[in-house]
């Protein structure tokens, strides 16, 4: 990205989501931190702005005075260091409620207003692993075993993201429950994406005409739940068994 579009696309979202006053709002738990939290949060946005691959690249472009032009003058910019313990001791609720008003403008002003596919707005929903490992993990960690028995860790997330004609902009996602004391199993996609479907609708509404998912929500309470909700449910069948199999009363 050029330094000119660059620019242009930090006014455009200072202006009308209002960036810069959002961001100041953002904590963590760093006990008084030299480097502040909003100023973190800026370094990163621009990493993921840019398409960088790693904190070491950030690093070096911090180093090399590059991000220098974007900050007031004497402001101090992080380390790597800095970066990963102010993001491990990140508060999320500030930033969920950042981004809940960025949904919110952009539902005011109505981006999607003629649809995002044939005048329908359509979004997507699946299960995305974030986190995998055999040594490392938390007291949240889900668990699966190999065929030789040894134990996986991993954290998934259901995402709802809006498709079609850009921009493809992710509305929620929802982290799944690692089992209880009284359950066998961790939380399933199914349930997961039940709870972020209310929960987005609790908060915006209508915010979808259709919804769209894989095989795996082939799923009557699912859809019916969908339907209840106000919106269609497209799913893609990968056998037609499993719909044979699967009842609905209110398939069209």
């Amino acid at each position: 990205m050029s330094k000119k579009h660059l620019y242009k696309l930090l006014t455009y979202i200072n202006k009308v989501y209002d960036l810069s006053e959002k961001i100041k709002g953002l904590k963590d738990k760093r006990p008084k931190p030299k480097v502040a939290t909003s100023t973190v949060s800026f370094l990163v946005l621009m990493g993921f702005m840019l398409q960088m691959r790693s904190f070491n690249r950030l690093n070096k472009w911090t180093k090399k005075d590059k991000f220098k032009r974007l900050f007031k003058r004497g402001t101090k910019l992080p380390s790597i260091d800095t970066i990963r313990y102010s993001l491990s001791e990140f508060d999320l609720d500030t930033l969920n409620n950042m981004y809940d008003n960025v949904i919110k403008t952009i539902k005011k002003n109505k981006v999607f207003i003629k649809g995002t596919i044939d005048d329908f707005r359509v979004a997507a929903i699946d299960g995305v692993e974030l986190f995998e490992s055999t040594e490392k993990h938390c007291n949240e960690c889900l668990t699966r075993k190999d065929k030789n028995g040894k134990i996986h860790y991993f954290h998934k997330s259901i995402v709802c993201m809006m498709i079609g004609i850009k921009p493809n902009i992710i509305i929620g996602q929802e982290m799944l429950n690692r089992k209880k004391d009284s359950s066998e199993k961790d939380e399933g996609e199914l349930t997961g994406s039940k709870r972020l479907i209310k929960k987005l609708h609790d908060k915006y509404k209508h915010f979808a005409d259709v919804i769209v998912a894989d095989a795996l929500y082939m799923n009557a309470p699912w859809i019916n739940e969908i339907l209840d909700l106000g919106m269609d449910a497209v799913i893609r069948v990968k056998d037609e068994n499993l719909f044979n199999s699967t009842r609905c009363d209110r398939f069209i």
